[in-house]
């Protein structure tokens, strides 16, 4: 089969994988990979077009920067250290990309945060998730969500960063 249409179909799987970290936390109606993808994309877009970065290489790191949980899952830092998570989504992502080279060194680029936008691509991700526990925060007990609130530190673009203010005053 075709490398592109077997990562099409693979990437179709991140629909029904669920985001372990809610789960672990008891969240019951729990959003998936594929959503958490589309709307770090989303954002990615947006953020890129306003700080007149490379919109189309951040859309890509985007899409492709969970792309490896399709075949591992969504693994936790609670259940895998980053080093040996970042070994298994590797050899993954040789597995999915295949010949299509310029992915594969665009998501390597993505992981080891070599430009602006990378850096920015992982600040995002983060801000996705903080907008999503504030979501939740509407159906379960914030004390339940605390945990996420601490990736805040994490975020270091200024714009981010007063973004991440707004979404608590939501």
């Amino acid at each position: 089969m075709d490398k592109l249409l077997s990562l099409a179909i693979n990437a179709g799987k991140l629909k029904k994988i669920k985001r372990r970290g809610w789960i672990r936390v008891g969240i019951e109606e729990v959003e998936s990979v594929a959503d958490h993808s589309y709307r770090t994309t989303l954002i990615a877009m947006l953020i890129g077009d306003r700080l007149k970065l490379n919109v189309e290489k951040m859309i890509k790191m985007a899409l492709l920067h969970d792309i490896a949980e399709c075949i591992t899952g969504d693994i936790t830092p609670h259940e895998m250290k980053k080093e040996k998570k970042m070994e298994v989504e590797e050899e993954v992502m040789k597995e999915l990309i295949g010949d299509m080279n310029e992915y594969y060194e665009i998501w390597k680029e993505f992981i080891s945060m070599e430009s602006e936008e990378a850096k920015i691509i992982h600040d995002i991700d983060k801000m996705e998730m903080l907008l999503q526990a504030k979501e939740y925060e509407k159906d379960y007990c914030k004390e339940k969500l605390k945990e996420f609130w601490e990736e805040e530190k994490h975020i270091k673009h200024p714009f981010l960063i007063s973004l991440i203010e707004e979404i608590k005053k939501i």
